[in-house]
This record gives structure tokens, C-alpha cells and sequence, in this order.
């Protein structure tokens, strides 16, 4: 049997976090092309070992039926690592988490934080999904009074200097400036907008996958390797397992 006549081909299905689903909406709308997409809830962050297991049971899930995974998601502390399916590509952005993503590299990431070490970093959906510095003061007045809650969070935040909220242009911030700069206020804490960017989402919606990417072929187990490639010396493990190019009539070479 030809390579040709073997080849899956089906439909493709994102699975993504909660984080980027302002994002993603967005692009998928403007690609004009119907794609399944599978949301998994933030908070399972804090447990990356249980996040890399729910992530592990939706690709099970979708395989049998897609030829591309594509998964909204980054290293997340290593919540990816180990990831695999024997019957489609997987695609995950290169990039270390969701913040990385949305300034369109891990470069850009480490350049900002550069500026200024103490930053919070926030987007629409991580005020609106998550559980943030925010949010965890409003739980503690409720739980100890504010008083007592201000003081908590004093300690908590005794390395921080600056709330940054990340702009990528896709909606309106307004609704979150006023309550942000109240919380900063309170604090002491400076607070800054930067620019965002939705690069590294449309290319995965789009599939234009290139550097940005790991492109992982059917088998192929994701790697540390696969994310920071200058750890070992350059070259992934992915690129290493993928088939040969095919040749123009979709053979592959002998």
C-alpha cells in the first residue's frame, strides 16, 4: 500500500484553555471554517499532573476521528509532556505558557519581564475565568474581613510591583481598567497596559505551523526536548520522528 493510501485524513480539533478562548473564537470566526474545539477549565494549572491526564483523556477522545490535534496550550509547567496519540498529528505551540503565547514568543516574554521582575500579568479571560490576585482578595475579605484580608495579601504581594494587562486587540479592556487600577491602588502596585498579539493563535488556527510550533506525527511522545530544543543541543524529537517528505506524486521515497 502507497503512503498516499494511508494517509487519515479528517477533521481537525483544537483543544485549548479556557485562557484563550477570547482568542481563539475570534480567529475561528474569521477563518470561515467549521472546527471542533474542546475547552478545558483553567484551574487545572495548579495541578499540572491532573491537567496532563484530562488533556490526555481529549485527545483519546477526538483521535479516532481527527487527523490534526491541535492543542491551545503551551509547556504549562510541563503539563504537556508525555502527551501522545498513535492516530493523528499533534500541534502545540512552542512557547512555555498562555502569557508567553499572547506576547507571541517566549523571547518577548522573557523581554518584558526583564523590565520590571515583580509583574502580574492579566488578560480578559484570566479576569474573567480565573482565579487571580484579584479575585483571591475578594475571597479573603469575604472569608476574614478586609482589614485582615489587606494584610494578607500585603505579604502575598511583597515581591510584586506592577499589574500588566495584556492587550491583543480582540476586545474592549475598559470594563477591566477600573477595577484593576482600584486593586493597584489599594496595593501600591503600578499598573501598565502592553501590547498583546494574536500571531501565534492565528497561525494555529490557520495552520501555518512553523518554528512557533511542535508538529508531532502520529506516535510521537511530546519531550521536553520538543519545547526548548537549545537545552540539547538544537533539533526536536518530533521533527526526528516525523516521516520523510513525500515525493510530488505522494509516495514517499523509497
Amino acid at each position: 500500500m502507497s503512503a498516499k493510501s494511508a494517509v487519515r485524513r479528517g477533521p481537525r480539533v483544537v483543544i485549548a484553555c479556557r485562557v484563550m478562548e477570547p482568542e481563539l473564537n475570534q480567529a475561528l470566526a474569521e477563518g470561515g471554517e467549521e472546527v471542533e474545539i474542546l475547552y478545558i477549565d483553567q484551574a487545572l494549572h495548579r495541578t499540572p499532573a491532573k491537567l496532563l491526564d484530562q488533556l490526555q483523556e481529549k485527545i483519546d477522545e477526538v483521535a479516532p476521528a481527527a487527523s490534526r490535534i491541535v492543542l491551545g496550550y503551551g509547556l504549562c509547567s510541563n503539563s504537556v509532556l508525555g502527551l501522545k496519540t498513535e492516530h493523528a498529528t499533534l500541534v502545540v505551540p512552542r512557547v512555555d505558557d498562555c502569557i508567553a503565547m499572547l506576547l507571541g514568543s517566549n523571547e518577548a516574554f522573557s523581554a518584558e519581564s526583564e523590565k520590571e521582575r515583580g509583574s502580574y500579568y492579566v488578560a480578559k479571560a484570566y479576569l474573567e475565568e480565573c482565579d487571580t490576585i484579584m479575585s483571591e482578595h475578594d475571597k479573603l475579605v469575604e472569608k476574614r474581613g478586609r482589614e485582615r484580608a489587606e494584610r494578607m495579601m500585603r505579604l502575598l504581594l511583597k515581591h510584586y510591583t506592577r499589574v500588566v494587562l495584556v492587550d491583543t486587540g480582540r476586545y474592549d479592556l475598559e470594563p477591566y481598567r477600573a477595577r484593576i487600577a482600584e486593586f493597584a491602588d489599594t496595593f501600591d502596585l503600578a499598573v501598565e497596559e502592553i501590547p498583546g498579539t494574536t500571531r501565534i493563535l492565528d497561525a494555529l488556527v490557520a495552520e501555518v505551523w512553523g518554528d512557533d510550533f511542535v508538529v508531532a506525527p502520529p506516535g510521537h511522545e511530546l519531550t521536553l526536548r520538543d519545547f526548548r530544543p537549545e537545552l540539547f543541543g538544537g533539533g526536536s524529537d518530533a521533527a526526528s520522528a516525523a516521516p520523510p517528505p513525500a515525493t510530488p506524486d505522494g509516495d514517499q521515497p523509497a
